[in-house]
């Protein structure tokens, strides 16, 4: 039995059943996120795992920190760990209804990735263009 209701995140007691004291939201205490997706997707991609747990901010923070953490190494990679850790713990926790379940967004994944995608095909076109701007393209 879930902890709080997925609709609109009330704690929710035992004896209240499947049905919403607030909201009067009617729920399954079945609906489960994928541990092993929720892994996948986060090694995959930083912040593809919290993504796929409905945390959309907490996803593009991980993908930021982890972009901007990487000019320095060590600080990106400690980041894309904890996004690893944190979209696998989250979905547990989900699981567990310890936090309130979030549905999946397949298209605002899909987007995520290909917002990923086009960034880094950007990034390679300007450093391409700046290598054969200042001389260094010369084969």
């Amino acid at each position: 039995m879930p902890n709080y209701c997925p609709n609109c995140g009330t704690p929710i007691k035992e004896r209240d059943g499947a049905v919403c004291p607030n909201c009067g939201a009617h729920f399954s205490p079945t609906k489960q996120k994928n541990l092993a997706i929720a892994l996948i997707c986060a090694i995959s991609c930083p912040g593809l795992g919290q993504v796929y747990n409905g945390e959309i901010g907490k996803g593009v923070l991980v993908l930021l920190g982890t972009a901007v953490g990487t000019l320095l190494l060590i600080p990106g990679l400690i980041v894309y760990l904890y996004g690893i850790y944190d979209g696998y713990r989250t979905a547990e926790k989900m699981n567990a209804g310890e936090v309130p379940f979030r549905e999946t967004n397949v298209l605002l994944m899909i987007l995520f990735v290909g917002l990923l995608v086009l960034g880094l095909f950007v990034l390679v076109l300007l450093a391409v263009s700046a290598a054969f701007v200042y001389g260094m393209g010369a084969f």
